[in-house]
């Protein structure tokens, strides 16, 4: 079933989580078991997750080594970073205590385009090289969020999480944000032992999404990059492809999948976008 291998990669870490031996266990960066003779680090997306990149990690095995960066905040004893200078800075600080000199490659699924996009920005302005930035159905811009009582926005964080492991989303209408991450709990009730924790992994998560939201309310791509970029548009999303077209220096190659926003990194869809970086990665 598309979606299996973001479905292991989640249970696999929340497992880490509960047997790590302190709040910053296990670590901001996640191996995703696969080798080769260059790195690349994948951005979040707005709930600061990962596990969304497993497949196309795989698929990528032998020829990158893909790494991923949680946010902060999904921790115990962590919070959410609440700018997205602040995010910026601290992927910054991970990217280069992992990988000390360039060239950097990154890789952003949905909003966490804009994070490697603005990630790659304040490497190039340190004198870093990057040498590629893939973007994978990532919006240039988002409207500007003001917050209302009546936003469902634990619907919204549910949807992202059931959709991102392929699973299906149901209504769940009058519900408070507790009821429907309880209800979410019982959902995953697959994951790693000791249930009684994942309640609180998800309320973490849950303001991981809120406060990234927030972070993102208003951002627009203004910036030009000196990397090379591959530009990746998912089935029936809006056409970002000409926005970003023009903010690569170093040339901009693109990929449109028959596959929609969530199912451009399952299997088999994300075959051809990891073709596509085969070639741009050797």
């Amino acid at each position: 079933m598309g979606g299996d291998a973001q479905w292991a990669a989640l249970t696999a870490r929340l497992g880490l989580l509960r047997h790590g031996g302190g709040p910053a266990d296990p670590g901001p960066v996640v191996a995703f078991g696969t080798a080769g003779p260059v790195a690349a680090f994948a951005l979040p997306s707005v709930g600061g997750t990962v596990h969304e990149y497993a497949a196309l990690a795989r698929s990528l095995d032998g020829c990158c080594e893909v790494r991923g960066i949680e946010a902060a905040g999904l921790y115990r004893g962590a919070a959410p970073l609440t700018t997205l200078d602040e995010i910026v800075a601290r992927n910054v600080e991970v990217v280069r205590s992992a990988q000390p000199e360039g060239p950097y490659r990154l890789i952003g699924w949905s909003t966490g385009g804009i994070l490697a996009y603005e990630t790659a920005r304040r490497l190039e302005g340190t004198g870093a090289e990057v040498a590629l930035v893939v973007l994978v159905d990532a919006p240039c811009r988002i409207g500007r969020w003001r917050p209302d009582p009546t936003d469902d926005l634990a619907g919204l964080f549910i949807g992202e999480v059931l959709r991102g492991l392929g699973r299906p989303v149901r209504s769940l209408p009058q519900l408070s944000a507790a009821q429907q991450l309880t209800l979410l709990a019982d959902q995953l009730a697959g994951c790693p032992p000791r249930p009684d924790t994942l309640l609180g992994d998800l309320e973490r998560w849950y303001a991981v999404f809120v406060a990234h939201a927030a972070a993102l309310s208003g951002y627009r791509a203004e910036m030009d990059l000196e990397a090379a970029g591959l530009v990746i548009s998912a089935h029936g999303s809006q056409d970002w492809a000409p926005y970003w077209r023009g903010r690569f220096r170093g040339g901009v190659r693109e990929l449109s999948t028959t596959a929609g926003h969530y199912g451009c990194l399952h299997l088999p869809a994300v075959t051809a976008a990891a073709a596509a970086m085969w070639e741009l990665l050797t």
